[in-house]
Parts: C-alpha cells; structure tokens; sequence
C-alpha cells in the first residue's frame, strides 16, 4: 500500500486530516444524541398528553374494573355500569356479530374506540420513526394486557380474540403491531 508523498511530507496537513476527521466522528455522536433526546421529548410529550385527556382516564378506569363502575357525571349523576369480561367482549362487538348495543355498551365502546385510536397514533408516530416502542412501552405495556385479555384484571382469553377481532374489522392494524412489539401479542384463537 503506498501512500501519497505529500500527505506524509508534510505534517500540517496530516494532522489538519486527523482533527478534521475527529471534529467529523465527534459532531456526528452529539447529533445522534441529540436526536435520541428529541426523540424522547417527542414521546414523553405524546405520553403527557394522553395521560392528560379525560377519555384516556376513563378507559383506565374500564380497564381497571371488574363489577360496578361508576363512570362521568350525567344530569341523573354518575351511570353506574358494571364491567365484566363478557359485558367488555359485547361492547366490542363488529357489527356483524352484533346489530345493537346497549346504552351502557355505546358509552363503553366510545371511551374505548377513542382510547385505541389513540394507541394507534402512537404506532404511527413509531412507524415514522418520530419514536421507538420502549419509548412508551413502560406507560402503555400494562393496558395493552388488559386489552389482551392477559392482564391482571381482564384475563380472559376471549376478550383478547374479541379486542382483536374489533381492531381488525375497524382498521386498528397498528394497535396489534404495536402489542406484539411489545411482546404481548393479542390472541387470534384460544
């Protein structure tokens, strides 16, 4: 391998290589940890937001129940709901495996249907590359299993084939994506 006269005749210009070359490694590494950081803030803002919204805390609560729920405050106080496994799977229904719901299966199925369209925006954010999946893993990791029907609370398998027989039939794609990257993939049969 020879190398160049010149570029080893002189010194300046060799060492000027180096620094330059170095500056180069050195402005590269902070730009990708400034990116990460953006990336982060970008997360946490979304996160902050969702946590903030009312329907979010309500379909916490759903999530959250198994038996009487008192939920919102109407002219008549708060409607009492009681939330089971098999209540959640009605309200949840697609329209071809069920022509009417009930009011409380209406309110039920509002919060939620709000609720895991906010879930897919997130997948969307990551799918552009605005975020990773452990960016918010830790804050919605616990619901999605409860979605699943793999929780704590909700742990019924049929739920979780029903939650995803919903986010299928309605074009919530990006929900499931998002469950099985966080390794808790939704049900697709007993």
């Amino acid at each position: 391998m020879s190398y160049p006269a010149n570029l080893v005749a002189d010194p300046k210009d060799l060492l000027t290589l180096i620094l330059a070359t170095a500056g180069g490694i050195f402005a590269l590494w902070r730009w990708t940890i400034d990116q990460k950081w953006r990336r982060v803030q970008h997360a946490q803002s979304l996160v902050k937001e969702f946590l903030a919204r009312d329907n979010t805390s309500k379909a916490f609560q759903i999530l959250d129940t198994i038996g009487l729920l008192k939920l919102g405050e109407g002219s008549d106080g708060a409607r009492k709901i009681v939330v089971t496994n098999h209540f959640l799977i009605g309200a949840l229904s697609t329209f071809d495996q069920k022509e009417e719901n009930a009011k409380n299966e209406l309110i039920v199925r509002a919060i939620l249907d709000r609720f895991i369209d906010d879930l897919n925006t997130f997948q969307s954010h990551i799918d552009a590359g605005l975020m990773k999946t452990e960016d918010i893993k830790p804050y919605l990791e616990y619901r999605l299993q409860e979605l699943a029907g793999k929780g704590r609370v909700h742990d019924e398998i049929r739920l979780g084939i029903q939650v995803r027989k919903y986010l299928q039939f309605f074009g919530y794609g990006r929900v499931l994506i998002m469950a099985r990257n966080m390794g808790h993939p939704f049900p697709s049969r007993p």
